[in-house]
């Protein structure tokens, strides 16, 4: 009945289809149960007609648009394969989402390409998150089992199952490294490392390419992580199953043997490797049989280097590769028909330590006990190579289990047992190939097992949420395969007839094969039990994904196992001591002892899916998906949620979307009422809904059946309001068009008017124009002939000038050359007349200077004259060196310089002295003299002024340490042996004083203010007996105590203080876990001044310390603010009723007490005043301590940078956050906390610009998301945000209520198209890097000359050994 209501005309319905599985088609006309065909219109756009034979034929319904896309299939309205299908190839190809929710399973499609959404910036978004908040990820299961771990101290376990390729391997390791990171040990031990070091090990020897993946796990693995008391790794413990044995000695074609093989050929050359004698793969039969030697895109030789850097936990290694060598040269070994073997034997006994004449011997010959003697038989050449198989084998198995026992030792870290661990089963899909054999039926048998168990837990579950609930309810029936088990594994069953004809003497698989068809068949059929039509040697069997054909041939032989006594005894004689620590234990024990594990803990599945066989990127085909949807059981949870209630909603989110079909109370304190009473009005039959203490439930397609009742009141509500408003529209026309048209007549009449008056105008205006015209025409004929007749007589009149002109200036240019030439020739007579007596004269001139030259060279060869008129200063020079020798004290500095000035006088005075100009000689010396005496005179003021100095105060100290004695001594050395340059002398002058002075300043107010005791380092620097003292006070004190030992010359007194205080402070850091102890820390560690004494290691040690301490206040502040930042900001609606209107259909996926965010922070601890109230506390605690405001918006810019991309990485990751209101609300939360930053000055210092991506991130959930302009204005505004992160966003926003649109995949693409020109980085990461820390930059301002007297230090301190003097 609910499906023919809902078969109108424009319903979406799907039909079968050979190639696409399933097709939608729109009905084009209502359904009657009268016609026996619907006409539709399929999505290529013909036109096709469906036979309906009864309502019961009738074509699966279309879910509505709102759920198309849904993160959970057990959301949708309609629940069938169809939908189920339709919803994955829309999530995957449109979203490019890989994960989607079945109920409690997580369903991966493999990408075949590699995603950024594994990196630890995503392990941060989802760590301490609830699942049902967060997008699906495999990462969300895994915090789900942690969590759950944690709060209740139940084991969990995570079962990952699928087809090989389907990416098992690849999300089992992303679950083994989210425990890694999120579990980490406190202490620096290497078990997270070893347990992620375990995979590539494990992938090296168990994993091998296959036709449909180049990575394929051949053996199915369980692996225990244990967690302490704090949730932290202790240790791991790998179980195994089923490893294929049979691929060391075969590979199908196209296929490779395990990678460790090829690892090793590749790096044969290597040193180490040189022993092994290996060579390239081709060359060995146990490597070339699949005829595929490389895989493209791996390098062998790298993966070898990454397992061998992972063996480190094993120890020896060597001994591994010996054997694994040995197998290889163990299948070069050809046996003979005379019995011989081949050269490869003698180095696979000599790698193994065994002797080559044994190993020979029982490869080709078999011990028999017959009549209690025993005999040695030869055996056939086959089936001496079936030995060597055989052993080759047995060998592989014992060094797999040998190492996985190994890896097991080293994981086990701790001695104490787990409080608790998570199991991950990485174990095979469902198997069906062209040929299947003992490995599939045992792979399909565990798979069996694994699916009951599976649908019994989800069973459990359904149940559990109606007695949670108090429904009154009947139990829900659903297909068990229990019936397949007991045919596999029951009395006389597949396994008991396999064994029994294990232990028969000349037993065989066709003989097993008719006893099966007798048991089965004959006697009492079983319906899941076939014989194929075409062969005796195989059988069917009818498992609960499909129907698989095994074949007979080998079965007993692989069950068996066998490998002759006397080569397993050879073995065990070797030099290798691996054999005797390896058992054997059956595949059903094994099987069974993990159903056991799993059924004591809580499980969580994920299936992996394979979206095709080509591995494609992003390709999706429907058969392949559909076939791996019903073997991994995801339509069985389907068909389970649907014979219940699987639509479930609370009272509040069905009042809030189904207001307008309620009646009676409409508050929403009054949610529960309103539901009860109108439902039955709704839905007449009351089977398919029930109410419980909290939801209302609804049988399946109810939900679309609410959704169709809705949208008609919306339809005849949006009717009425169109009819009144297109009345009120047509009356308001009307009334203009009246207006309008009394107007248009008013302007016509106006306008002929107009027009009268106008032509009356014209005509009157052409007289005029006439007239005028005629009076121009005649004027202009009459200057034209006026002007010329003026130019003719102008042109006659200037002829007769120029002729005048040209006569005048021939004249005047005769004259003017007769004066030239005249005046030329007497110049000319002149200059010779003059050079004449200019020679005359310089001849004369010479002659007489000769004279004048001669004579003056004489006198001055003569210096007597001149010893005698210096003589007199040089006793005068003489008597001031002897009065500097007699100074000594605090003047030696400048006694140094007045020698070295009368040193650099006398250079002058000799250099002075041997001029050889006579007259510059004279000037020089004259001015030399009075620039000596003035300086002379200088120097003895100085001297003067000094000595009166040194009379007046006391000497500081009345021995001279050495360090100035010897300066002293070598300086008088120096004045003696040498002259200095004159400006050497002034700047050693100008730079002792400025050292004088600065001494002199630091040294004169410490000797007045403390003087330590030696006894300062036995002091204790307590953080909390500081935090009530002044800023800078503990500082300060410090810093006067270590210059007093400085200045006093005790250097090492001084080390020793600083040492002491650096100690002090890295124990207080220990100790400080508040905000206001670190500040006391960060902001009392860093005072550096330039001190005599070498204290650089003190000083790097301080500056260590003061950027540790910052980085330990942020620390606390980042992890008092961790767990509130997402609630806060996108969660808190501080904007009343904007979200509250009509939420959309959505599951829920939290179990019973599963929420991790327990409710134990109540009234506003996650709203914006929780945030706000913990950055004012901080910037109080940093206001009250004096810190730099350069530092402040350095701290407050990286706590904005952690709110902005927690909250952004929460956003991408959560789809129910991105729609339109909620987008509001965000930005009014960031508005706040923008307002707060600029209200205490810290959005200059990068804290605003550190909102940035979440601020773009809020627009574009605002934004118009429809045409081409929309799409452009996007990419211009959101220039912060990666191209990746806008299409997230664009593809994750959902409508939340009828106003809004959903974003159509042609938008998207528009806006990827216009992404296309943008430059970003060479690999743009999805989400921020939460762990990002910038670097901080101390700002060093010179610190001021302190004065004890100034410092009011408390008693509380405990320093009375300091004393002012």
């Amino acid at each position: 009945l609910l499906i023919q209501l809902l078969c109108y005309q424009g319903a979406t319905v799907w039909l079968p289809d050979p190639d696409a599985v399933w097709v939608s088609g729109l009905l084009l006309q209502d359904y009657s149960p009268v016609e026996k065909h619907l006409l539709l219109e399929l999505s290529d756009g013909r036109e096709a007609r469906y036979p309906v034979g009864s309502p019961s034929d009738l074509p699966p319904l279309a879910n509505p648009d709102i759920l198309e896309g849904e993160n959970d299939l057990t959301a949708l309205s309609f629940l069938h394969e169809p939908a189920v299908l339709h919803n994955l190839r829309v999530r995957f190809l449109d979203y490019s989402s890989i994960y989607t929710y079945c109920g409690i399973v997580l369903v991966a499609i493999n990408p075949y390409e590699q995603l950024p959404i594994y990196g630890e910036e995503v392990i941060d978004a989802y760590s301490g998150q609830d699942a049902a908040d967060m997008e699906p990820h495999i990462f969300s299961v895994a915090e789900e089992a942690y969590r759950t771990m944690t709060r209740e101290e139940n084991n969990q376990s995570i079962i990952i199952s699928g087809e090989s390729g389907s990416g098992k391997t690849v999300s089992a390791k992303f679950t083994m490294r989210y425990f890694a990171v999120v579990g980490g040990a406190s202490q620096q031990t290497t078990v997270e490392e070893r347990v992620l070091a375990s995979n590539p090990i494990m992938e090296s020897i168990g994993n091998a390419k296959t036709t449909r993946n180049d990575n394929s796990s051949r053996f199915g693995k369980y692996i225990e992580i244990g967690f302490g008391r704090n949730g932290d790794i202790i240790g791991a413990n790998m179980r195994t199953y089923l490893l294929e044995k049979s691929r060391v000695v075969f590979q199908a074609s196209a296929e490779r043997n395990y990678h460790i093989f090829y690892q090793l050929c590749a790096s044969r050359a290597l040193p180490e490797m040189r022993s092994l004698k290996l060579d390239a793969p081709e060359r060995f039969r146990y490597t070339s049989r699949g005829g595929e030697m490389h895989i493209p895109g791996t390098d062998d030789l790298l993966d070898l280097e990454r397992t061998c850097n992972a063996l480190t936990v094993l120890g020896n290694r060597t001994e591994l590769f010996r054997i694994l060598a040995a197998v290889l040269h163990l299948g070069n070994v050809d046996i003979q028909a005379s019995g011989r073997t081949s050269e490869p034997l003698a180095v696979f006994s000599k790698l193994l330590g065994v002797e080559g004449p044994q190993v020979a011997h029982w490869l080709c010959h078999r011990r028999l006990a017959v009549g209690g003697e025993a005999l040695v038989k030869p055996v056939s050449g086959q089936q001496a190579l079936e030995a060597r198989d055989a052993l080759a084998k047995h060998i592989y198995g014992q060094l797999f289990t040998w190492t996985v026992r190994r890896l097991n030792s080293a994981l086990r870290a701790h001695r104490e047992p787990a409080r608790s661990f998570i199991g991950v089963l990485d174990i095979y899909g469902f198997e069906t190939f062209d040929r299947n054999s003992f490995e599939q039926f045992c792979i399909n048998y565990a798979n069996e097992k694994l699916q009951q168990q599976f649908n019994r837990h989800v069973f459990h579950l359904e149940q559990e949420e109606y007695v949670r609930e108090e429904l009154s309810w009947s139990r829900i029936e659903f297909s068990d395969n229990q019936q397949c088990l007991n045919l596999l594994e029951g009395q006389l069953g597949v396994f008991d007839l396999l064994d029994e004809e294990c232990r028969m003497p000349k037993g065989s698989d066709e003989s097993w094969v008719l006893k099966l068809y007798d048991q089965h068949l004959s006697s009492k059929r079983h319906p899941h039990f076939q014989k194929p039509r075409m062969s005796n040697g195989a059988f069917v069997i009818l498992h609960f994904a499909d129907a698989v054909q095994y074949e007979c041939d080998g079965f007993l032989g692989k069950n068996r196992d066998t490998v002759f006594e006397e080569l397993v005894n050879v073995l065990k004689a070797s030099q290798v001591g691996t054999w005797n620590q390896v058992g054997f234990n059956l595949f059903r024990r094994s099987l069974q002892m993990l159903m056991d594990a799993l059924d004591g803990t809580t499980p969580h599945y994920v299936r992996c899916i394979k979206p095709n066989d080509l591995k494609e990127a992003f390709t999706f085909d429907p058969r392949r998906t559909v076939q791996q949807l019903r073997a991994c059981g995801v339509l069985e949870t389907i068909r389970i949620s649907a014979a219940g209630f699987p639509s479930r909603w609370t009272y509040e989110e069905f009042f809030s979307r189904y207001r307008l079909l309620l009646r009676g109370l409409r508050g929403q304190e009054h949610a529960g009422a309103s539901c009860r009473q109108a439902l039955p009005g709704l839905i007449p039959d009351p089977d398919q809904y029930c109410f419980g203490k909290t939801k209302v439930f609804f049988r399946a397609g109810q939900v679309a059946l609410l959704e169709r009742l809705r949208a008609e009141r919306l339809r005849v509500a949006a009717v009425i309001a169109q009819s009144r408003v297109r009345g009120w529209l047509a009356r308001i026309r009307h009334s203009r068009i009246r207006r309008a048209t009394v107007t248009v007549q008013r302007y016509c009449r106006g306008a002929a008017a107009r027009r009268l008056a106008l032509t009356l105008r014209y005509t009157k205006a052409a007289l005029v124009i006439q007239k005028t015209h005629r009076m121009v025409v005649v004027r202009q004929m009459f200057l034209t002939l006026r002007q010329a007749a003026v130019t003719i007589q102008a042109f006659t009149r200037g002829t007769s000038a120029r002729f005048r002109y040209r006569l005048l200036v021939a004249e005047r240019a005769a004259v003017l050359l007769q004066a030239r030439v005249r005046a030329w020739l007497a110049r000319r007579t002149y200059r010779r007349v003059r050079a004449a007596v200019v020679f005359t004269q310089c001849c004369a001139r010479r002659r007489a200077a000769r004279r004048a030259l001669m004579k003056l060279k004489t006198e001055a060869r003569s210096v007597e004259k001149f010893r005698e008129l210096n003589k007199g200063m040089e006793v005068k020079l003489m008597q001031l060196q002897l009065r500097a020798d007699q100074e000594v004290g605090e003047g030696s500095s400048i006694t140094v310089t007045i020698l070295s000035s009368i040193h650099a006088l006398k250079l002058c005075l000799l250099a002075c002295v041997q001029a050889r100009e006579a007259a510059a000689l004279k000037e020089t010396l004259h001015a030399e003299r009075q620039a000596a005496s003035a300086e002379l005179e200088a120097l003895r003021a100085t001297v003067q002024k000094l000595g009166s100095q040194k009379r007046e105060k006391p000497r500081p100290c009345t021995v001279t340490s050495e360090k100035e004695a010897e300066e002293r001594r070598r300086a008088e050395e120096k004045a003696a042996q040498e002259i200095l340059q004159l400006t050497q002398l002034t700047h050693t002058h100008t730079h002792t004083q400025t050292r004088t002075q600065e001494l002199a300043m630091f040294t004169v107010p410490l000797l007045r203010s403390l003087s330590l005791s030696l006894s300062l380092r036995g002091a204790d620097l307590r953080a909390d007996g500081a935090l009530p003292l002044p800023p800078g006070l503990p500082a300060s004190v410090l810093f006067l105590c270590v210059r007093q030992a400085d200045c006093s010359g005790d250097q090492t007194h001084a080390r020793a203080l600083c040492a002491a205080a650096v100690t002090a402070v890295k124990a207080a850091l220990k100790r400080c876990f508040k905000v206001d102890r670190l500040l006391f820390q960060s902001l009392n560690s860093g005072e550096v001044v330039p001190l005599a004494s070498d204290l650089g290691d003190s000083m790097r040690a301080l500056s260590d310390l003061r950027i540790q301490a910052y980085q330990q206040l942020l620390s606390v502040a980042e992890r008092r603010l961790q767990n509130i930042i997402v609630p806060a900001l996108l969660e808190s609606e501080n904007i009343t009723g904007l979200s509250g209107s009509a939420g959309k259909p959505g599951p829920s996926r939290k179990r019973a007490g599963s929420d991790p965010r327990a409710a134990a922070v109540g009234g506003d601890a996650r709203t914006m005043s929780a945030v706000l109230r913990e950055l004012g506390a901080l910037h109080a605690a940093l206001s009250r301590q004096d810190l730099p405001p350069a530092l402040m918006e350095q701290a407050f810019s990286q706590l904005s940078y952690l709110i902005s991309a927690s909250a952004f990485n929460s956003l991408l990751l959560r789809k129910d956050m991105c729609c339109w209101s909620r987008g509001m609300q965000i930005r009014y939360n960031v508005s706040l906390l923008e307002e707060w930053l600029r209200g205490r000055g810290l959005q200059a210092g990068g804290a605003a610009a550190a909102l940035e991506h979440l601020i773009q991130a809020v627009q574009l959930l605002q934004a118009g998301k429809k045409s081409d302009r929309d799409a452009q204005a996007l990419v211009q505004s959101c220039t912060a945000l990666s191209s990746q992160q806008i299409v997230k966003i664009l593809t994750l926003y959902t409508p939340q209520s009828d106003l809004e649109e959903r974003v159509s995949l042609n938008f998207i693409r528009t806006v990827q198209g216009h992404l296309k020109g943008r430059s970003e980085g060479p690999t743009p990461q999805l989400l921020m890097d939460v762990r990002r820390v910038f670097p901080v930059t101390f700002p060093y301002s010179p610190p001021a000359v302190l004065h004890a007297e100034q410092l009011v230090i408390p008693e509380s301190l405990r320093i009375s050994f300091l004393r002012r003097v």
